[in-house]
């Protein structure tokens, strides 16, 4: 019986890995940026530098929908200084890496590496959260922005992850709520924003508590903390790029409106909404691949814990949530426009129907008026009795049937001018600002 149970735990050692082995505390900050990486720039898959383990082929497989890594920039923690946070003598590494999504956007990410307490983490997450943090008299910002050779500031969009050795949910559970709170005082159980994923927290020794902005995780193998870190970059990335479409959202809105309120012509203004159009039709795609697409990584990365993470991290960012609620809104627009441009178009239609009335009027007021007007000079060139050739075509004999010709021409000309000014009253009735002559 014995020789079957060192047969077995021998198996256990070689086909499952032990929890990650660690004495310190590590705190991966995670910031969206605006900058986005050129089409030709290098990167590599995340394999090369962090531990995947049976997973990895599954990041490589699906590598094109999949966060990748641009640089990792080894930072001298004793060069490291923070705002609120003052156990310097415990920070023990500290690394700055640089990772890109599949939607080209990068995301910047601050490690820490310290020997203290979980619950004395908490100064130094509201430090992080906020970059009040100096790296020699740099800030991390401006250290990422100078790798990348770009400038700007990060995003609002963040999350941060604390890492920690093994626990037990109910001795750690008090530390938990302070640290995702970041915050240390009370608190009452039954109000409280805070998930825990089932499978990450099965062992006896293992907890994952997820929250909007703060993650630990502690008793977890290094190959899943490694997924767990690269889920929550997609994460930030997906906020940031919601936030962003849903702004384009609102500027496209005030497009729209706009319009009305400068009385615009219709020609320019189905210019107008045709691009809007286009744009609206852009933001849905991006939504669609940069947002909803990346909220499902069980597709991807077939795992039950990374992928209970996962969603329980959009889940907790509200990510599905205000995607359709984005989406929404797009939908909602983009029909608004069309109706819009339907009514412009019905607008021309009436417009062209109006020019061809007054053409085929004028046209045959022309043509009628032609008639006598060719008998009269006709008949001034025939050799007649009534027609004396000493006499000029412009003679006073004459006078009568000139102004009858006149009279015509002027009743035509008030006939087109009279449809003219009724067209232009229909078209303020109807509110259109162009001319009809146009």
């Amino acid at each position: 019986m014995s020789g079957i149970r060192s047969k077995r735990q021998a198996n256990s050692k070689r086909l499952f890995d032990p929890p990650a082995q660690r004495e310190c505390i590590r705190l991966t900050n995670i910031y969206a940026t605006p900058w986005h990486l050129p089409e030709d720039a290098d990167h590599a898959l995340p394999g090369e530098y962090l531990r995947l383990g049976r997973l990895e082929e599954y990041f490589n497989g699906s590598a094109a929908q999949l966060p990748k890594v641009i640089q990792r920039i080894d930072l001298d923690h004793d060069q490291i200084a923070f705002r609120r946070w003052d156990r310097l003598r415990v920070l023990t590494g500290a690394r700055l890496w640089l990772l890109v999504v599949p939607s080209r956007q990068i995301v910047a990410v601050l490690s820490l590496d310290v020997s203290c307490e979980l619950a004395h983490t908490i100064d130094l997450l509201e430090d992080c959260y906020y970059l009040d943090v100096k790296v020699g008299d740099q800030s991390v910002t401006t250290l990422a922005a100078e790798a990348l050779g770009m400038e700007g500031a990060f995003l609002p969009e963040r999350h941060q992850i604390a890492f920690g050795p093994k626990m037990s949910a109910a001795k750690y559970d008090d530390i938990v709520q302070r640290v995702i709170y970041r915050s240390d005082l009370p608190y009452r159980k039954e109000f409280s924003a805070i998930t825990y994923p089932v499978e990450l927290n099965r062992r006896p020794e293992a907890v994952a508590a997820v929250g909007p902005y703060v993650s630990v995780l502690g008793g977890q193998q290094d190959y899943v903390e490694n997924t767990v870190f690269l889920s929550a970059v997609q994460g930030v990335a997906s906020a940031a790029r919601l936030r962003e479409i849903r702004a384009a959202a609102y500027s496209a809105v005030s497009t729209f409106r706009a319009g009305d309120r400068t009385h615009q012509g219709t020609q320019m203004r189905r210019k107008t909404l045709e691009s809007l159009s286009g744009k609206l039709g852009n933001m849905e795609l991006d939504l669609s691949y940069s947002v909803e697409a990346t909220a499902d990584l069980g597709l991807l990365v077939p795992s039950l814990r990374v992928v209970g993470y996962h969603d329980a991290l959009y889940e907790a960012m509200g990510l599905v949530a205000k995607a359709e609620t984005v989406a929404r809104m797009l939908r909602r627009l983009e029909r608004a426009t069309a109706a819009e441009l339907t009514a412009i178009e019905s607008q021309e239609r009436r417009a062209d129907e109006d020019r061809r009335l007054r053409w085929t009027v004028a046209i045959g007021f022309v043509s009628t008026v032609a008639v006598p007007v060719g008998l009269i000079l006709a008949f001034l060139g025939i050799n007649a009795r009534e027609v004396d050739s000493s006499w000029s075509m412009f003679d006073t004999r004459y006078l009568p049937v000139y102004a009858l010709a006149v009279v015509i021409l002027l009743i035509g000309a008030l006939v087109s001018a009279a449809l003219y000014a009724q067209q232009r009253r229909a078209m303020r009735r109807n509110g259109r600002s162009q001319d009809p002559a146009e």
